[in-house]
């Protein structure tokens, strides 16, 4: 989603911000003094309070609760530009 916030963002949407699902995977853990990815990171949009379920469904994308290892899963990103 980084990538496509920065191609936003070159396009001229100065304004744009990007969203992730799920919990960030750049690292193992969090380190104390701070993200080492600042550049790459991105809040999720479940940390953020959007229901991701309503807004994919919404927007005409597929998407059902994953409830065991052999169902299909999706994974959506989020951007915003003004």
């Amino acid at each position: 989603m980084a990538v496509v916030e920065r191609e936003a963002f070159l396009q001229g949407y100065h304004k744009a911000f990007a969203f992730g699902a799920g919990p960030c995977n750049l690292c193992k853990s969090c380190p104390e003094e701070g993200c080492k990815h600042p550049d790459k990171a991105r809040p999720s949009m479940e940390a953020c309070g959007i229901d991701v379920f309503t807004t994919a469904r919404s927007n005409g994308y597929p998407i059902e609760v994953v409830v065991d290892e052999s169902s299909e899963q999706n994974y959506c990103g989020l951007l915003l530009i003004e």
